[in-house]
């Protein structure tokens, strides 16, 4: 498959700067800012977020780490408006699987917020490192990407 970099601006006041397949697919690492401020910075595949990249929204919520078809999928960190931290697994967008939850003030709750999550439930109090390391590890990975990539 054949790649091409390239900058388009869209008539809804999209931007895209980055790489694109030779059948017009967003493909490889690239910026799109979004006409109402969302940012993502990062990988692309057939025209999807995917791999590793920086999401960050207008309310200055942000995502760091992997994701799948458009979606936060793998490990990340997800930290909210409110500055809640969540660092873990991810599947379709959701939280999913092993992962702990920082509040504002830096602690994890009382009792901690760590274990197994289905969406925002904790079904599983339990030690989640493994998946907080390897969600620090992918948010790096995404963030290093994302730095290597043209600022809006």
């Amino acid at each position: 498959m054949s790649i091409h970099k390239s900058r388009v601006s869209y008539n809804e006041g999209h931007l895209y700067d980055g790489q694109w397949s030779k059948e017009g697919k967003r493909e490889g690492r690239g910026l799109l800012c979004l006409s109402d401020g969302t940012k993502y910075c990062g990988e692309f595949v057939n025209g999807f977020y995917a791999g590793h990249g920086v999401l960050s929204f207008p309310d200055g919520s942000l995502y760091e780490g992997s994701f799948e078809l458009g979606k936060f999928s793998g490990h990340g960190l997800y930290k909210n408006k409110d500055g809640v931290l969540f660092e873990g697994q991810f599947k379709a967008g959701e939280c999913n699987g092993y992962a702990r939850i920082t509040l504002p003030d830096g602690s994890h709750g009382n009792p901690a917020c760590e274990g197994v999550y289905r969406g925002s439930v904790c079904e599983r109090r339990c030690d989640a490192s493994v998946g907080v390391t390897k969600a620090q590890q992918a948010a790096l990975t995404a963030r290093t990407i994302a730095s290597s990539l043209p600022k809006q």
